[in-house]
């Protein structure tokens, strides 16, 4: 009877690592949508079988907030306008949650753009501020140091 405490004191450590806390549960249900953003805005690339720049911002809608959504919305017209050879496919590697209220997240992100072509590859880091609109998370500001580039032989 001596260990009823011991006992007592490990089921509650395990119930909290299984998740029931309900705060612990939303700030973890919270960073999941977070990244899913920022990894869909890095890496789905569904903008590009765009008609047209209404469809664009439709696609991009689903991660980034005005204004910057126009900002995004209008380059990624121009690019899909012109006549390109793109063979490069952009992946998160892994993401650092700095900041999060309820309402705004400050994020960094490893990232990794691969040509496709030739193998190479380049590393790099994305900052992301997020805010929490009725659609969900969005992203409201981003900037990309692309860092070193890696041969692939």
């Amino acid at each position: 009877m001596k260990f009823w405490h011991v006992i007592i004191t490990a089921l509650f450590f395990l119930l909290l690592a299984k998740g029931s806390h309900p705060a612990a549960n939303t700030t973890i249900k919270t960073q999941h949508e977070i990244y899913a953003i920022i990894k869909g805005a890095v890496e789905d690339d569904s903008w590009w079988q765009a008609r047209n720049r209404n469809e664009v911002k439709e696609k991009l809608g689903r991660y980034y907030a005005e204004p910057m959504l126009s900002e995004v919305s209008e380059r990624a017209w121009d690019f899909i306008a012109r006549p390109t050879d793109w063979y490069c496919r952009a992946t998160v590697a892994d993401v650092s949650l700095k900041y999060l209220t309820s309402e705004n997240a400050l994020l960094s992100a490893s990232l990794v753009n691969t040509d496709l072509v030739t193998g190479q590859i380049q590393k790099g880091t994305g900052y992301f501020s997020l805010h929490k609109t009725s659609s969900g998370w969005r992203i409201v500001s981003a900037n990309y140091r692309w860092e070193k580039e890696i041969n692939a032989h």
